[in-house]
């Protein structure tokens, strides 16, 4: 029984929006847009559906790793969305998936996947060998409850959100826990069932405070240093954001999930414009849901309702 309620709560969380507000706010005359460049459909499911993607990485060699928790599978791509290979199945031995929902590339190429169900991150080599896996269920010091996303930086330390924890906890590439950076609260530096996040220039740690509806940003340790979004549909508005990109000079690219939207944001979180995504269905999918900026500028993003990746080019300049 327990097991049935934390699928059906993740469906609802992270993938289901029945009944979501519809999107009110729309590119504002005169901004510069995002250039669709390509996309391409994922491999999908074993019953032929379009799976359930969720997360998305890109490496230093331009190669695109996407997850499907559905499936437990791990996809990589080119660039120009060729399917280079995939690994991965349900399961609760080494180098199995109960629900993968983000994944991270660390600085030697390792390959770092958050699963949800299985309350642990697993760790593979760029070719999909199993290297490790690490946490258990638990609110202690290294314990995990519903890892919802996963980042490294550059110096290879580990960042994790747990959904239901409401945490954001840093811990080292063997999966010791350094500290905890932040805990349930709707107050400054507090989360409320986060999504996914990212490490941006100097080190800061952006989260998608998802029921919250705004985007956070952390010190290295653990300060906040700023708080972006209300609930709503209108411009610089987020309803559940599930993801965050942010580019060198501070921007923030939003997976603004529940308005079925992608919205840039300046460093000081001022709306700059927005993406609707094709095909979008009120009612539908939550979607988009895992975002990634690549080395040579481009913005990957994951296409739950349609089983689709998008790869945009953003506006450039502020």
């Amino acid at each position: 029984m327990a097991l049935l309620r934390r699928l059906s709560l993740l469906a609802l969380a992270l993938v289901i929006a029945e009944g979501s507000a519809p999107v009110g706010g729309q590119q504002e005359g005169g901004q510069p847009a995002y250039t669709v460049v390509a996309s391409w459909k994922t491999l999908g499911g074993a019953d032929g559906g379009s799976g359930v993607l969720q997360g998305i990485a890109t490496d230093g060699r331009g190669e695109v790793f996407v997850v499907d928790a559905q499936s437990c599978r791990l996809e990589v791509y080119a660039a120009d969305g060729s399917l280079l290979r995939q690994w991965g199945r349900c399961g609760e031995g080494p180098g199995e998936l109960g629900r993968p929902v983000d994944v991270a590339v660390g600085p030697r190429g390792e390959v770092y996947v958050a699963d949800f169900l299985l309350d642990r991150v697993s760790v593979f080599d760029s070719r999909g060998s199993f290297l490790r896996r690490w946490g258990r269920a638990g609110q202690a010091a290294g314990e995990l409850d519903s890892p919802a996303g996963v980042a490294v930086d550059t110096d290879g330390s580990v960042y994790v959100t747990e959904f239901y924890g409401h945490r954001l906890q840093e811990l080292t590439a063997r999966g010791e826990s350094v500290r905890i950076l932040a805990q349930a609260g709707n107050g400054p530096g507090e989360l409320h069932y986060p999504g996914r996040l990212t490490v941006g220039p100097r080190g800061s740690i952006y989260v998608a405070d998802a029921h919250n509806h705004r985007i956070q940003k952390f010190g290295p340790d653990g300060e906040p240093l700023g708080a972006w979004g209300t609930a709503g549909t209108w411009f610089g508005q987020l309803h559940d954001p599930v993801d965050v990109a942010v580019d060198a000079a501070g921007r923030m690219h939003v997976a603004d999930s529940a308005n079925r939207r992608i919205q840039l944001l300046d460093a000081d979180g001022a709306y700059i414009t927005e993406w609707e995504v094709p095909q979008a269905k009120a009612g539908g999918a939550q979607t988009p849901q895992g975002l990634d900026l690549a080395p040579d500028g481009h913005l990957y993003v994951t296409d739950t309702a349609a089983g689709l990746v998008y790869k945009l080019w953003p506006p450039q300049g502020s």
